[in-house]
């Protein structure tokens, strides 16, 4: 019969462990239907280092101010009250100067023994409550800014891939998940692609406009003379690469040193394209040969 007990009690157990479990996957998905709540909670997590050191440095302030009070307010009586010993001293500090509860009569009070008391207490507010504290408060507003920003960078980064994948899918005939030039086309003659890129902030006429750039061809090696009659193939990208470059499109991006990096590559691919083409046609018309039209 005991031993039928106990299995009972760790039967029960482990429904309550299994109901606990449950809740934990319940909180997991209210969460995620609620991204400003995992916004707040990541920049909390994101901002404790820096927290922590805001904090270390209020403290550190207190204790030097602490040790000013209990020396100059010894055997007054607002020190026998307020700043008898250094831990009496931070906690009046902290209260009454950071948290600035009941300010006015602490003042009041330690200026009846002499008037540099309240000064000092003031700079103290100054420094600690007026400073510190709002140093605090702008260093949590960065950082939740950019923990949202990031999160916002995400949820576009998914929503467009999503919707790119269907219609990729959809015109991709070869099957290779490669994105070729004649598939961009017909990726932008879609009217579910065009909104999806307007709702991410890309203008779809301005990147077909920028298509030569997006699959230009790679520089040909000139290793052989026969590889310079071969005809160049346009790039193909990958999906993860195509989204990449199409975010990379968007107007409220700033323009970095990798763009002008890219731009001057690509305008000395082209211009190295162009100077190999006219050598060829000298060449051809040096030679007597005739230069075949649209070359």
């Amino acid at each position: 019969i005991m031993g039928g007990g106990s299995l009972s009690l760790g039967g029960a157990g482990s429904l309550l462990r299994m109901l606990r479990l449950l809740r934990l996957s319940r909180l997991a998905k209210m969460l995620k239907s609620m991204p400003e709540l995992m916004i707040l909670i990541k920049g909390m997590a994101a901002a404790a280092r820096s927290v922590f050191f805001t904090l270390a440095l209020l403290v550190i302030v207190m204790y030097i101010f602490a040790i000013i009070f209990t020396l100059l307010a010894s055997g007054t009586p607002s020190g026998e009250v307020y700043f008898r010993t250094i831990p009496d001293s931070m906690y009046t500090l902290l209260v009454a100067g950071v948290f600035l509860d009941d300010l006015a009569a602490v003042t009041t009070d330690i200026g009846q023994d002499s008037l540099v008391f309240p000064a000092i207490f003031f700079l103290f507010v100054l420094v600690g409550a007026l400073t510190i504290m709002n140093m605090l408060i702008g260093v949590l507003c960065e950082v939740v800014s950019g923990v949202a920003a990031a999160e916002k960078e995400d949820m576009i980064v998914n929503f467009v891939k999503s919707k790119m994948q269907e219609v990729v899918d959809k015109l991709d005939t070869d099957g290779d998940q490669m994105i070729s030039r004649a598939e961009f086309n017909q990726i932008m003659s879609q009217q579910e692609a065009v909104r999806v890129l307007h709702e991410c902030g890309v203008d779809p006429e301005g990147l077909v406009d920028f298509a030569d750039f997006i699959f230009a061809a790679e520089a040909p090696a000139e290793e052989d003379d026969d590889d310079d009659d071969e005809e160049e193939k346009e790039k193909e990208l990958s999906l993860e690469e195509f989204l990449a470059i199409v975010l990379q499109f968007r107007g409220s991006n700033m323009a970095t040193v990798k763009d002008i990096v890219d731009l001057r590559k690509f305008v000395n691919t082209s211009f190295t394209t162009f100077e190999t083409k006219v050598s060829k046609h000298l060449q051809l018309v040096q030679a007597g040969a005739t230069v075949p039209a649209g070359s």
